[in-house]
């Protein structure tokens, strides 16, 4: 009888733990200061950005910050309830290692698996076109800012622009976009509360999608149930 009470507390506390984690809200506050360009089409941006987050949870409160100098991570700083986790400046000359330096560290053989139909790419594509709307609209998120940006290819900056404002940001956003270099100056913040159940509700919309429903239930290798999934596509 006292391991079924066990039991029985047990799930109760974890059935608790699951309406905490989709019902109380996660209070978000980022901002960002960058002062970045680059001095031709192929170089590096380089310059000084600034950043400090602050995440809470009912009484969880996570805070932090850093300075990116030049490609180094210069100083950051990782608080929980006003405790420090770690960070610290780095030691001088170390570096945050490059995307192609990651790259070349030795991996392993990935398992190979079907590669989805060009339908199914067409209808991810489709479907996360629509996700930043969808968010912007169930999720109490603001986003404010004056950046001007450029990418070095002038023609990636006008696809972002076009981007922009077909996602609904670009009355929230005082962005200049800059098509003669690669730079982002000026500072943005992001600011909001979150709840978890609200974005699982637009992930299972992207996911319901019959011909996405009907490519991740076909991985499924258990035939009767995938033969029951398959009817849930819509």
């Amino acid at each position: 009888m006292a391991t079924l009470w066990a039991l029985l507390v047990l799930l109760g506390l974890v059935a608790l733990l699951v309406l905490l984690l989709l019902l109380v809200p996660f209070d978000l506050r980022l901002r960002v200061e960058p002062d970045l360009a680059a001095e031709g089409w192929e170089d590096a941006l380089a310059g000084r950005a600034e950043g400090r987050f602050r995440l809470r949870w009912g009484l969880l409160a996570l805070s932090g910050g850093f300075t990116w100098r030049n490609g180094d991570l210069a100083w950051t700083d990782v608080r929980l309830l006003g405790f420090r986790l770690g960070g610290g400046r780095r030691a001088e000359g170390s570096r945050i290692p490059s995307a192609r330096e990651r790259r070349e560290k030795p991996r392993r053989e990935p398992r190979r698996r079907r590669r989805p139909d060009p339908s199914v790419l067409l209808a991810l594509a489709e479907e996360l076109a629509r996700v930043p709307r969808r968010l912007w609209r169930s999720l109490g998120v603001r986003l404010a800012g004056e950046l001007t940006y450029g990418f070095s290819d002038p023609s990636l900056t006008g696809l972002c622009e076009a981007l922009r404002w077909g996602a609904g940001l670009g009355q929230s956003l005082r962005l200049r976009p800059d098509f003669l270099r690669a730079c982002v100056i000026g500072w943005a913040e992001l600011s909001g509360r979150l709840y978890v159940f609200r974005v699982l509700a637009v992930a299972w919309r992207v996911l319901r999608r019959r011909e996405i429903w009907n490519y991740l239930v076909g991985q499924v290798r258990l035939r009767p149930l995938r033969q029951i999934l398959l009817q849930g596509g819509s």
